[in-house]
């Protein structure tokens, strides 16, 4: 009866195989398996990643019933040990626990968990891409405050350069009139005394005592 999930054409939830058209007629006729939820193979591949373990951790075997005084559900092995001290009362199927599941207030809570905690994510992510444009902004504007500071002190220091060239300009011109004048000044008297000095020497040579006197 079971076939590859290639020829498949339903999926059963809770037998959890996959069935050819003939081979799922012949599985809802039988007695023991006609209230069995059939979907599409279309449908099951939307779910087949989700993992949902309908087998005991304990003992390995399917937990095929629910204790309703301890709100799990249990397998055939668990009941004469765990749960001896339940009435039958409280130990139903676990098909007829999970009736109506999907419009159980638990499923309905967990929705809205879901999508509120969904909501609080994509407040976080949107507030987080809004501090990513920011530090790229504050990037910009500081690099930018860096770069225009940069140009200012540049012009600052070419400024400050040309007025310390025109002002060394100006005292070196000073300066150097001021030496040359003293120089010539000296040249001058330098030529005044040799004159003196070739005079002297001219009247020591042709004077008398009384003109050198």
């Amino acid at each position: 009866m079971r076939t590859s999930q290639k020829n498949a054409k339903k999926w059963c939830t809770n037998c959890e195989e996959g069935f050819c058209g003939e081979c799922e007629k012949y599985h809802t006729s039988m007695k023991v398996s006609r209230d069995h939820k059939m979907i599409s193979i279309e449908d099951y591949r939307q779910i087949e990643d989700i993992s949902v373990n309908l087998n005991s951790e304990i003992h390995g075997k399917k937990l095929d019933l629910y204790c309703k005084k301890h709100d799990i559900p249990v397998c055939v092995v668990f009941i004469p040990t765990e749960h001896k001290a339940c009435y039958t009362s409280d130990v139903i199927s676990i098909y007829e626990a999970s009736k109506d599941a999907k419009q159980s207030t638990a499923l309905s809570d967990l929705e809205g968990t879901i999508s509120i905690t969904l909501d609080n994510f994509k407040h976080c992510i949107n507030d987080r891409e809004i501090d990513v444009e920011n530090v790229d902004q504050d990037e910009y504007t500081i690099r930018k405050t860096i770069t225009d500071t940069r140009r200012n002190l540049n012009k600052h220091l070419d400024k400050l350069e040309r007025k310390l060239l025109l002002d060394l300009k100006s005292k070196h011109n000073n300066c150097k009139s001021k030496k040359i004048s003293i120089l010539t000044q000296l040249k001058q008297m330098e030529k005044e005394v040799d004159k003196l000095r070739e005079q002297t020497l001219q009247m020591k040579r042709f004077a008398s005592d009384l003109q050198v006197f």
